[in-house]
């Protein structure tokens, strides 16, 4: 898998907790994931859609509920089981694609850069919560940019 273009910009969020980064990334990663044709609309063929990303985010949703101090090691497990779940749906989403043109472009884009927030997630709870809020920022900002 290739890296995520937005790998430094993750680093200051995971890391460091920067909030002004991951909003503005989270947008950055939500435009690819709706690009838009020349009438300003989404092109609904190239476009990530809700149903493509609720299994992962279902799941992601799952751990971050169940995340207590006591268990943070079992949790981090589990996220970073996320990865191969991610790769499998990519595979079914660009499915017949070359690696270096995707169909979604925008969903390969999505696993690559959440895959390398679980691994600056490292084990750590305060890391844990920002990729969950990250993921979730990117959804809003999917959302507001007119993914279906």
């Amino acid at each position: 898998m290739s890296a995520c273009e937005f790998e430094k910009e993750i680093d200051a969020i995971i890391v460091q907790g920067d909030p002004k980064t991951l909003v503005r990334v989270a947008e950055q990663i939500a435009g690819r994931m709706t690009p838009k044709r020349r009438d300003g609309r989404v092109d609904e063929g190239s476009s990530v859609t809700t149903s493509q990303i609720r299994n992962i985010y279902g799941t992601s949703k799952t751990i971050q509920m169940k995340l207590k101090k006591d268990n943070i090691a079992e949790m981090f497990g589990r996220l970073v089981l996320l990865k191969p779940k991610m790769a499998y749906a990519d595979g079914r989403v660009n499915k017949g694609s070359s690696q270096d043109r995707a169909k979604v472009p925008g969903f390969k884009t999505l696993v690559e850069c959440l895959s390398h927030a679980i691994d600056l997630a490292d084990g750590r709870e305060e890391r844990m919560k920002r990729f969950f809020d990250f993921f979730e920022a990117i959804l809003a900002y999917h959302k507001a940019e007119g993914g279906k």
